[in-house]
């Protein structure tokens, strides 16, 4: 496994070039990039020179969200559809291991056994454009408040459902983000996770909460960094995925309201130490890196200095 950044969860902003410098310097192997600001810029010019700080950096991009919604009707998601292979085969050429796609929490469209067949075709189409570029379609599903929307069916809110929808789809392009915050809300056990490849799965994500909620009042802002009260067995999760076989990366996934106050160095160094904890927790190689490590100097960190071409 590999240490990951993902900014936008954390609430850290910043151009391509200075998110990719926030990686290198905290010792991340990989980050999940914004596909859509990379299919823009490829249009503006080419495709090398929207992606020459990835390319240079030699960062591993380990995914991106999935713009498409599986909740919307039959003709806006054909439109979508038509428009996604440009966007995953941007992907493709950036290296990108897998695009996240969440199912549905609740819908207002059909009861859940007409809508499983519905997004499980849906789901299956999508992935036939990743399988063409080599790029995995990770599925996950959220137990968080914020995204029921009030709606008047129930669809994927727990692990139960959520396994059987993956098992439904026929592309073995499709696979799995395992996120230990939804996992453990949504009534998984650790010997459920131990039935899955690692081969089958597309991310895993940390999480850690003050106590364990129910279901009906889970919410985001509950999640922290994994190994801030111990409540999620975040070790055992990635020791249980590492006997599977996975190689893939490990996301520090705390939600950006826990970081009021402090700045972009430093919740990307707590992300990285919460991580470290983890794996080392586990009996994983881990090392952790420091700006100092990079630049004996009191000035300011530049591309160069990591090896980016300005």
């Amino acid at each position: 496994m590999y240490k990951n950044l993902n900014a936008t969860v954390l609430g850290v902003s910043g151009r391509q070039s200075e998110l990719i410098e926030l990686a290198m310097t905290y010792g991340f192997s990989g980050l999940d990039i914004d596909i859509i600001d990379l299919v823009k810029r490829t249009q503006r010019s080419e495709f090398e020179k929207a992606a020459r700080y990835l390319l240079s950096a030699k960062m591993k991009v380990s995914g991106f969200e999935t713009p498409i919604d599986l909740d919307t009707d039959d003709e806006s998601f054909a439109k979508s559809l038509a428009q996604l292979s440009t966007t995953i085969e941007v992907a493709g050429k950036a290296g990108a291991k897998a695009g996240f796609l969440r199912l549905p929490a609740a819908t207002d469209r059909l009861p859940f056994h007409e809508y499983f067949d519905v997004l499980r075709k849906r789901v299956d189409s999508i992935a036939e454009i990743f399988a063409k570029n080599k790029v995995m379609l990770g599925l996950y599903f959220s137990v968080a408040v914020e995204n029921r929307d009030n709606r008047q069916f129930k669809f994927i809110q727990d692990v139960e459902g959520f396994l059987a929808f993956f098992k439904a789809c026929t592309n073995t392009s499709v696979g799995l983000v395992i996120d230990t915050f939804n996992w453990a809300v949504g009534g998984g056990t650790f010997e459920q996770l131990a039935t899955i490849p690692g081969y089958r799965v597309a991310a895993l994500r940390l999480a850690d909460t003050e106590t364990l909620p129910s279901a009906a009042d889970a919410s985001l802002k509950m999640r922290l960094l994994a190994g801030t009260s111990g409540v999620i067995d975040n070790v055992r999760f990635v020791s249980i995925l590492s006997k599977a076989g996975y190689e893939g990366p490990i996301t520090a996934f705390g939600h950006a309201s826990n970081f009021g106050g402090m700045t972009r160095d430093s919740i990307v160094a707590k992300s990285q130490d919460s991580l470290d904890h983890v794996l080392a927790g586990a009996g994983l190689p881990t090392f952790t890196r420091r700006p100092d490590m990079i630049v004996e100097s009191t000035s300011p960190l530049v591309l160069e200095d990591i090896g980016l071409e300005a």
